[in-house]
C-alpha cells in the first residue's frame, strides 16, 4: 500500500478517472431511513461549516482502491466520493472549465446508474438553474426515464441533490470556496492498493455492507474527529488499524455484518466507561466530547492484541462479546476487566492469566442481572486495575473487594493463597476451574477437604472433586431425579426461595431466580458432604444412587419419604422451580412458581400415585387457592390429609377410617383397596 496523501476530488480527477466498479452496492447516503437522514444532515452540516471556514478542513478519511493506468476503482470510500461528486456538480453547475474533470467520474454499478449520471452531468446546468426542487426538475425531464425511479442509487442521489440545493443554496461563490487552493475545505487521505488483483471477494468484502455503512462511516469519521481534536500521538496508526488490521479481524468471522460487530465493540466499550448508557441504538445520539484519551488508548491496544492473540483461549469472551454476543450484564462485565487489563498493561499479557481467571470466576458466579449491580462490578474493576500486574496477590492478603458474590470473593481469596503457596495444587485448581456447569466455583469440594487445622489437604481436594466432577455434566447433573431423592435420604437439603423452599434446578445460571444444584453444592452443607462421602467415584453412579435411595431410613410418615418412593411426584412441579411450600402445617407440592394457582397437598398426592400403583382410579378436587381444605376421591370415598394423619369418609360424610401407624401411605391404601 503507498503512502497515504492528503487530496481533494479535484486533485483525484486531475489525476485518475474514478469508476465504481460494477460489483460495488448502491449509493446509500440518500435513502430515506430516519437513521440515513441523520446521518446525511450531520455530514452536509460538517461540509457546510468547513466550506464557510467556521471549522477546520473536514477530513473525510480514507479512501482506497486499485489503479489500473489512469483508471483509479475505489474499494472503500464510493459513498463519500458519490457525495463529493454531487456537491461539486451542483456548484460547478455553470463552469465549463470544470466540465473535463467532473466528467471523469463514472459508475459501472448498473446500467441505469450509469446511464443517468452521464444525463445529469450533460443537463447540470438546467436543472439547477430553476427554482424548484432538483429531484422534481429531473424526473419532469424529457431525458428521464420513468424506470429509473426503481433504481435504490437513482433514489438516493435525487435525494442527496435536493438537501444539497437546501444546504448550499444560499452560499455565493460556493464552487470558488470549494474548489480554493488554499484552504481545501474537504479532503480526504488517498491510498492506492497495489498488487491486490481485482478478485470480486475483495470487493465484497469492504463493500458489502448494506445499509449499515453509512452509520459506521459516520461513526469513524465522528470519532477520529474527536481524536485529532485530543491531539493524540497515535493517531496515524490507529486510522490506518481501523480500516485495516481491525476490519480483518471482525471479518473473519462475521462476513455479513462486519460493520456491527466494529459497534458491538465499541458499544460495549463506551457503555462500561460510562459515556452511554446502553449499548443499543446510540450511535446518533453520542457525545463525543465525552470521549477521552483513555478510550482511545484502550481500543488501540485491546484490539491490536486481539489481532495478534485471536485463537487465544483468554480472549475468547471478548472476542465473541465483540463480535456481536455482548448483550448482557455479565459479559459486558467480562469485556471490560479484559480491556481495562489491556489498557493499564499497554497490550502485553504476562499477568492476563491470573487477572482473567479471578474476574472471570467473580462474575459468573456473581448475580449480575440489573444496571445496578452491573455497574457496581464495573467499578469494583476499575478499583482492582491498580493490581493488573499483582491481583492474586492482593487476594492472598485479602485485599478490599466488593460489587461481587461475597461468598465468591473469599473462595478466591482462599484459591489465591493456596496457588501461591502450592504450585501443585494450583495445578489442580485451576483444572477444576474448567468444570463448565460449576464456571470457576469449587468450595464445594475445597472447603470440604479442610482439615482440624484449617489446612486444605490437596488429596482430599482431589477426592471430592473427582465425585463432584462425575455428577454433573456441562449443563445439569447427570441423574438429576436420582440425585435429589439420593439427597433427600440424608435430610431436608431443599433451599429457601420467598416463602417457599426448593429442591434446586438443574439450571447453574438460575434464570427462574430459583437456587440450582450448583448453589446448593456450593454451600457445603452436612447433606451435601454426606452425599459425597457415600459415593466411589470409580463405581457406577446411576447403581450408587439407586442403592442410596433403596437403602433409605427415612420415616415414612416424613414428607422426604414421599419425594424418595413417589419420583412421580417431580412431575407435579414445574421443572424450572421445583417449589414446595408448607400450607396449614403441611407440605405442598407447587405446580408452577406460585402457589395462588393449583397445588396438591404432598401425601395426598403420594396416596394418589400408591392408588394408580394398585390400578385404583382416584382424582382430586380442582379448587385454587393457598388455603383450600384439599381432598382426593377413591372407591366412593372421600380423603383428607391432616397433622400427620390419613382421614377417610364415605360420600355421606361418615368417617370411616384414620390412619394409625407410621406408615400412612400404604396403610390407607390397604384399607381403600379392600372397602
Amino acid at each position: 500500500m503507498s503512502e497515504k496523501t492528503l487530496d481533494t476530488l479535484f486533485k483525484l480527477l486531475d489525476e485518475y478517472q474514478v469508476e465504481v466498479p460494477i460489483v460495488q452496492r448502491d449509493y446509500a447516503q440518500g435513502r430515506q431511513d430516519t437513521h440515513a437522514k441523520t446521518v446525511r444532515s450531520n455530514l452536509l452540516n460538517d461540509m457546510r461549516s468547513a466550506i464557510l471556514k467556521k471549522t477546520s478542513p473536514l477530513d473525510l478519511n480514507f479512501v482506497y482502491g486499485k489503479v489500473e493506468g489512469i483508471k483509479f476503482i475505489p474499494i472503500d470510500g464510493q459513498q463519500r466520493l458519490t457525495t463529493l461528486f454531487l456537491l461539486h456538480l451542483y456548484a460547478c453547475r455553470d463552469d465549463e472549465t470544470k466540465t473535463p474533470l467532473l466528467h471523469k467520474f463514472t459508475y459501472e454499478t448498473r446500467v441505469t446508474s450509469r446511464e443517468f449520471l452521464k444525463k445529469l452531468f450533460d443537463n447540470r446546468s438546467s436543472v439547477f438553474g430553476t427554482g424548484t426542487s432538483p429531484s422534481a426538475e429531473i424526473e419532469d425531464a424529457e431525458w428521464f426515464v420513468s424506470a429509473w425511479v426503481h433504481d435504490p442509487t437513482i433514489k438516493s442521489v435525487l435525494v442527496m441533490l435536493d438537501d444539497i440545493q437546501t444546504m448550499f443554496g444560499d452560499i455565493d461563490h460556493l464552487a470558488e470556496k470549494l474548489t480554493d487552493i488554499g484552504v481545501e475545505p474537504l479532503i480526504f487521505k488517498f491510498l492506492e492498493m497495489q498488487d491486490l488483483g481485482m478478485e470480486d471477494s475483495l470487493y465484497i468484502k469492504l463493500n458489502a455492507r448494506g445499509k449499515p455503512l453509512t452509520e459506521f462511516e459516520n461513526f469513524k469519521a465522528r470519532l477520529l474527529g474527536r481524536m485529532k481534536k485530543l491531539n493524540l500521538s497515535f493517531i496515524d496508526k490507529f486510522e490506518l488499524n481501523f480500516d485495516r488490521d481491525w476490519t480483518d479481524l471482525f471479518w473473519r468471522e462475521h462476513k455479513k455484518d462486519f460493520d456491527q460487530t466494529y459497534y458491538a465493540f465499541f458499544g460495549v466499550l463506551l457503555m462500561n466507561k460510562g459515556i452511554i448508557s446502553d449499548d443499543k441504538n446510540w450511535a446518533n445520539t453520542l457525545d463525543y466530547s465525552k470521549i477521552e484519551a483513555e478510550v482511545f488508548e484502550t481500543a488501540f491496544y485491546t484490539l491490536n492484541y486481539l489481532c495478534n492473540k485471536f485463537s487465544s483461549k483468554d480472549v475468547n469472551v471478548l472476542i465473541s462479546i465483540s463480535l456481536g454476543e455482548g448483550h448482557t450484564y455479565a459479559n459486558r462485565v467480562l469485556f471490560h476487566a479484559v480491556t481495562t487489563y489491556l489498557f493499564m498493561s499497554k497490550g502485553t499479557d504476562d499477568y492476563l492469566k491470573h487477572w482473567i481467571r479471578i474476574i472471570r470466576n467473580l462474575t459468573l458466579n456473581s448475580t449480575i442481572d440489573e444496571f445496578s449491580l452491573y455497574r457496581n462490578s464495573i467499578e469494583s474493576i476499575n478499583s482492582l486495575a491498580e493490581n493488573w500486574d499483582a491481583l492474586l496477590e492482593y487476594f492472598s492478603k485479602k485485599g478490599k473487594v466488593t460489587g461481587f458474590n461475597q461468598q465468591q470473593i473469599e473462595e478466591e481469596q482462599v484459591k489465591a493463597q493456596i496457588i501461591i503457596n502450592d504450585e501443585n495444587f494450583a495445578q489442580d485448581i485451576c483444572k477444576a476451574e474448567q468444570h463448565l456447569y460449576f464456571s470457576g466455583q469449587i468450595r464445594s469440594a475445597l472447603y470440604l477437604s479442610k482439615n482440624n487445622t484449617g489446612e486444605y489437604v490437596k488429596e482430599q481436594f482431589i477426592q471430592y472433586w473427582g465425585k463432584l466432577s462425575v455428577l454433573f455434566d456441562d449443563t445439569k447433573p447427570k441423574h438429576g431425579l436420582l440425585l435429589r431423592r439420593a439427597l433427600l435420604t440424608f435430610g431436608d437439603y431443599t433451599l429457601p426461595v420467598s416463602q417457599f423452599k426448593t429442591l434446586c434446578v438443574d439450571d447453574p445460571n438460575e434464570s427462574a431466580n430459583t437456587p440450582s444444584l450448583k448453589s446448593l453444592f456450593a454451600n457445603c452443607g452436612n447433606v451435601v458432604r454426606q452425599l459425597l462421602d457415600a459415593l466411589d467415584s470409580n463405581t457406577d453412579l446411576k447403581e450408587q444412587l439407586k442403592g442410596i435411595i433403596a437403602n433409605s431410613s427415612v420415616p415414612k410418615n416424613d414428607w422426604r419419604y414421599c419425594l424418595i418412593h413417589y419420583p412421580k411426584l417431580f412431575n407435579w412441579m414445574s421443572i424450572s422451580h421445583l417449589r414446595l411450600r408448607v400450607i396449614q402445617g403441611e407440605m405442598h407440592l407447587i405446580q408452577n412458581k406460585w402457589s395462588n394457582g393449583y397445588n396438591y397437598a404432598l401425601f395426598l398426592s403420594a396416596l394418589y400415585e400408591e392408588l394408580n400403583k394398585r390400578e385404583i382410579e382416584s382424582t382430586f378436587d380442582g379448587e385454587l387457592g393457598n388455603y383450600v381444605q384439599h381432598f382426593l376421591y377413591a372407591n366412593g370415598y372421600t380423603i383428607s390429609f391432616k397433622n400427620g394423619q390419613f382421614y377417610v369418609s364415605e360420600s355421606n360424610g361418615t368417617s370411616v377410617f384414620k390412619s394409625q401407624t407410621d406408615a400412612p401411605i400404604t396403610e390407607t391404601a390397604d384399607f381403600i383397596s379392600m372397602n
